[in-house]
């Protein structure tokens, strides 16, 4: 029998389960003979109760010291001497033996000389009826496998004895193997250090064998040597140490040949298996695979010391060990099982969007939309409003990121972040990206209506409620204005709502929710700048709550990284703002600036109420004509029919109210909180008069703002239809249960198709505005410009067109076109609030044009490379007709100019000097986005910021949980009472707690 025994244990900070191990020491059968204890750290209180235990030897070392450092340390300071008989037992501030433990695998190590590593069964800590782990071996790729399974113990894994590897935690070593093979790897301090150091034993000739009668209480679901390291227990800094591990060991067992060629490979693979855990949805894990090989990259002594050590002490070849790996057919068993027990609970019911009515609501409203946009069909591009045609789709991806906006006389800057936003639009029709602009507008009122199904259907599970939500939701007022008007970026932030309110309530749950949030979020922001106050006040919000709830603090980690797709796509634009100090010039409105309405002062109020009380009511902008083929056939005009037309929405606020204050709080709170957010928003973006239609201010669309505050009103008034029809009494004869639920709810889904009636009234004049001319948006062409000028321009790119346009004031307004106009993607808030790309030169070659200055104006047109000019009707009162005049008479008169024609869009001159072969002094020929240090920074930001969530949020359930390894089970505590009614082994009724208590605690141990 071995003749020596020396507990080496290493002792963090933590003096509740230190105490409990110490406790266990001394009721063991057969005492150690030495009790080395090696304390991390210096605590106090570990100190204290090491000292009161009264060791044989007690070391320290540093805090951040691993597990095999800390053995190495003990044994130095144990001093033991070369003579045969000696054993190390290894244990952990966690690792509790029970009374036994040592016992049997002294009984083990004796009945099999050859074995010189012996290892126990390892419990759960809170559950000693649940397995830890028993045993590792390797796949035949060299990942470390835990051999047992983390379950109930039933004694199914006792029939395995000879195995690769046993755990660290209560391992017992022979002394001489111990310094023979070096110990613990020093590189390894976290992971794979017992089962480096068995796999060597193993190649020098000897056996490792586990003893299931021999069991320790083991905390965690880690090693000893992840335990002790120090640090917070993340899933990154764990993947980051267990690959770390796993690269140093690949390094280490390969063949020469092999090893170049697995170092050269470790960044490729790392970036790869990075990607794949944003597939997987752990993007904590993506930086620590990184990091890991950048580590293993850089430790070539270390590779080279420990292939050294193998070299000096191993008998036997590599193929010894091929029978003690674990096959690849149960590497994918044990991955097939992995999956399925890791497969997410459904927390709700499905939605079934294609047969439970979504599909069917989507397909009719389609239908309706395209009877009423049937002009705009095969259109070639839209104009009107502001709507502009798009550019060819190299020009869409030119204009984003830093690069030169041809403006004027262009500028280098930062493009909107909208830009980016037109260039994915834009890339759907590749061969014509206006076209994607006409299927927006015809598919628009279809895609709301399913975005208004899926986001009611998070709320009720009637069906025809369902459909009251898309209805309402596709007819909603901000939506129809949007594409009345031309507001190509409110129809996309209507459109994009819902889905960002279903990714919302998703999203401390699932990393798939956060980052199409955190898309949706950057889309809605780029649309409509004037929400990022809002959306930064809700997400700070949001950070501060799931802080200070405990159960939602380790989910609040899916919150914290919303703001970055927006932050890469804003950060250029608030840098040059804030440098020209226009910072509230962010805010602006993306494209072109809309042209100033007169104010509607309904009831006679004020300017201010008016416009508050036309935002409560859902409506962003109020004209009467608008309204005149409804409210005339009444006799209703002014304020009338304004009250008239308001009123028909009362029905679906009043909806909204019960939602909200439903006793039981059917809706949450929060959605009525974000509606008025939102309604907030709509008000202040009224008083954002950061750009101007000439000298007129012109005000940020308020139908953002109010898109979010209609979606809550719309959850709101379907939960108030739920409730209704649930809660609502009905007198019936006869069988009352059964009809009178069926008459409530046909009751509530007419009240609620009531409030749809009212709503499609009111919008109908919106609705039929295509069909009957009355909308702003039309068929158009892809040249903003007049045919003539657009037919040059093919051959001279450069050709430009300065416009002039009479003002109130008596002024005139200059544009500065290139080739075939302007497009929407060459549009930019920097100069409609900043004056970006203005030059005094151009002004004062436009105010020759119209008043004689004697200026060179031949030189200032062949400079400007400006070959036409335009002067377009402008103010219709006495001084801007009286400006016109003016203007054509001395445009007229100059004879460098020539009339080439006059329509109603105003008269064309023609530069008949311009020399075609020439290039202008000041028109901007810069590098592209691409073609600058700064320009390519900000791409490759915005790229990887945008592309990494889009990984992220990709659906890969099933990758999710590929190769990922079974989560331990949870704690369970057995009932002493249905143990002593189970007829148990005598061996396990051995190990109940009542009688291993039994042990006498004071009897003096062997070390003292």
């Amino acid at each position: 029998m071995p003749t020596s025994v020396t507990a080496i244990l290493v002792a963090a900070e933590g003096e509740h389960r230190l105490r409990a191990v110490l406790d266990a020491l001394t009721q063991q059968t057969r005492m150690p003979d030495r009790l080395v204890v090696v304390q991390l750290g210096a605590d106090p209180a570990t100190a204290s109760a090491i000292a009161a235990i009264e060791p044989t030897v007690q070391a320290r070392v540093h805090g951040r010291a691993g597990f095999g450092q800390a053995v190495e340390t003990g044994v130095r300071a144990a001093g033991l001497g070369p003579e045969d008989g000696q054993w190390l037992w290894l244990l952990s501030t966690d690792t509790a033996p029970e009374p036994r433990a040592l016992e049997r695998l002294l009984q083990a190590v004796e009945a099999a000389p050859s074995v010189v590593v012996a290892g126990p069964k390892q419990m759960q800590w809170e559950a000693p009826e649940y397995l830890h782990a028993f045993g590792e071996t390797m796949t035949p790729g060299g990942t470390a496998v835990e051999l047992a399974e983390p379950e109930l113990d039933q004694a199914q894994y006792d029939r395995l004895s000879d195995v690769m590897a046993v755990d660290a935690g209560g391992m017992l070593v022979q002394e001489r193997a111990w310094r023979a093979l070096g110990g613990f790897d020093l590189a390894l301090p976290a992971y794979d250090d017992a089962l480096d150091f068995c796999v060597r034993a193993r190649l020098a000739g000897h056996r490792v064998q586990l003893v299931p009668g021999a069991r320790v209480r083991a905390a965690g679901l880690e090693s000893p040597g992840a335990r002790l390291l120090g640090g917070p227990s993340t899933l990154g800094r764990r993947t980051r140490f267990r690959r770390e591990a796993q690269l140093h060991r690949r390094l280490v067992y390969a063949s020469l040949p092999l090893v170049v060629l697995h170092w050269l490979s470790l960044l490729p693979i790392a970036v790869a298996r990075a990607l794949g855990q944003l597939l997987r949805k752990q993007p904590e894990a993506a930086p620590a695979e990184l990091l890991a090989a950048l580590v293993v990259l850089s430790r070539v002594s270390a590779v080279a010391r420990s292939r050294s050590r193998i070299a000096r002490t191993r008998t036997v070849g590599w193929p010894a060990l091929a029978a003690l790996r674990q096959p690849w057919k149960d590497v994918r068993y044990r991955r097939a099982l992995a999956r399925e027990n890791g497969r997410p609970v459904e927390r709700h019911e499905p939605i079934r969007f294609l047969t439970g009515g979504g599909l069917a609501t989507t397909v009719g409203v389609g239908a309706v939309s395209a009877m009423l946009f049937t002009p705009l069909i095969g259109a070639d591009a839209l104009s009107g409003g502001t709507l502009l045609p798009l550019g060819s789709f190299h020009n869409l991806w030119r204009s984003i990121g830093w690069g030169v906006r041809p403006l004027g006389e262009g500028f280098v800057g930062p493009a909107d972040p909208f830009a980016v936003v037109l260039a994915l639009l834009g890339s759907l029709t590749p061969w014509h990206p206006s076209a994607a602009v006409v299927g927006l507008w015809v598919l628009a009122l279809p895609i709301a209506a399913a975005g208004g199904w899926l986001a009611t259907a998070r709320f009720t599970r009637r069906a025809p409620l369902r459909v009251v939500g898309a209805l309402l939701w596709a007819a909603s007022p901000t939506l129809l204005l949007a594409l009345d008007q031309g507001r190509i970026a409110g129809v996309l932030v209507h459109l994009a709502a819902p889905f960002a309110l279903l990714a919302a309530l998703s999203v401390r749950r699932s990393w798939t929710a956060s980052a199409w949030l955190g898309l949706l979020g950057a889309l809605i922001a780029a649309c409509s700048p004037s929400l990022l106050p809002l959306l930064a006040a809700t997400w700070l919000a949001a950070v501060v709550i799931g802080r200070r709830r405990r159960r939602d603090g380790g989910r609040v980690r899916r919150v914290l990284p919303l703001p970055l797709p927006t932050l890469v796509l804003f950060a250029p634009l608030i840098a040059e703002q804030a440098l020209h100090g226009r910072l509230l010039g962010v805010l602006a409105d993306p494209g072109p600036v809309a042209t100033a309405e007169p104010e509607a002062h309904v009831l006679g109020l004020p300017e201010q109420l008016s416009t508050a009380l036309q935002l409560v009511v859902g409506w962003p902008a109020w004209t009467e004509r608008s309204w005149e083929a409804l409210t005339e056939p009444l006799g209703l005009t002014g304020a009338a029919s304004a009250i008239f037309v308001w009123s028909l929405g009362a029905p679906l606020l009043l909806l909204a109210l019960v939602g909200l204050f439903w006793p039981g709080r059917s809706l949450p709170m929060r959605i009525g909180v974000a509606g008025v957010g939102g309604l907030v928003a709509a008000v202040l973006a009224t008083r954002l008069l950061v750009v101007a239609d000439g000298e007129v201010p012109i005000p940020a669309w308020s139908g953002a703002g109010l898109s979010l505050a209609w979606l809550a009103v719309l959850e709101a008034a379907v939960v108030g239809l739920d409730r209704l029809s649930a809660g609502a009494v009905v007198p019936l004869p006869g069988r009352p249960g059964r009809l009178a639920s069926q008459v409530r709810a046909l009751g509530a889904a007419g009240v609620g198709f009531t409030a749809v009636l009212a709503l499609l009234a009111a919008a109908s004049p919106l609705l039929v505005g295509v069909l009957l001319g009355t909308s702003q948006v039309r068929p158009g062409t892809s040249a903003t410009v007049p045919p003539l000028v657009a037919a040059e321009s093919r051959t001279v790119p450069d050709l430009g067109l300065l416009t002039l346009q009479p003002q109130e004031d008596g002024g005139f307004r200059k544009r500065l076109y290139r080739g075939e106009g302007q497009t929407m993607e060459r549009t930019s808030t920097l100069t409609s609030t900043a004056g970006f790309g203005e030059s005094r030169a151009l002004a004062r070659l436009a105010a020759g044009l119209v008043q004689p200055t004697g200026d060179d104006l031949r030189a200032s047109l062949d400079r400007f490379r400006i070959g036409y000019v335009l002067l377009v009707p402008g103010a219709g009162d006495a001084t801007g007709r009286a400006a016109l005049a003016e203007a054509q008479a001395v445009l007229g008169a100059n004879p460098l100019l020539t009339s080439v024609s006059s329509t109603a869009s105003g008269t064309l001159y023609r530069f008949g000097g311009l020399d075609p072969e020439a290039t202008g002094e000041v028109v901007r020929r810069g590098p592209s986005n691409t073609g600058t240090p700064l320009g390519l920074l900000v791409l490759a930001v915005q790229g990887l910021v945008l592309g990494l969530t889009f990984l992220l949020a990709l659906p890969t359930r099933r990758l999710a949980t590929r190769f990922r390894p079974q989560a331990a089970v949870a704690p369970h505590r057995l009932d002493v009472r249905s143990i002593e009614r189970s007829p148990l082994p005598p061996e396990v009724q051995a190990l109940r707690p009542e009688q291993a208590a039994t042990v006498q605690r004071e009897e003096v141990p062997a070390w003292r």
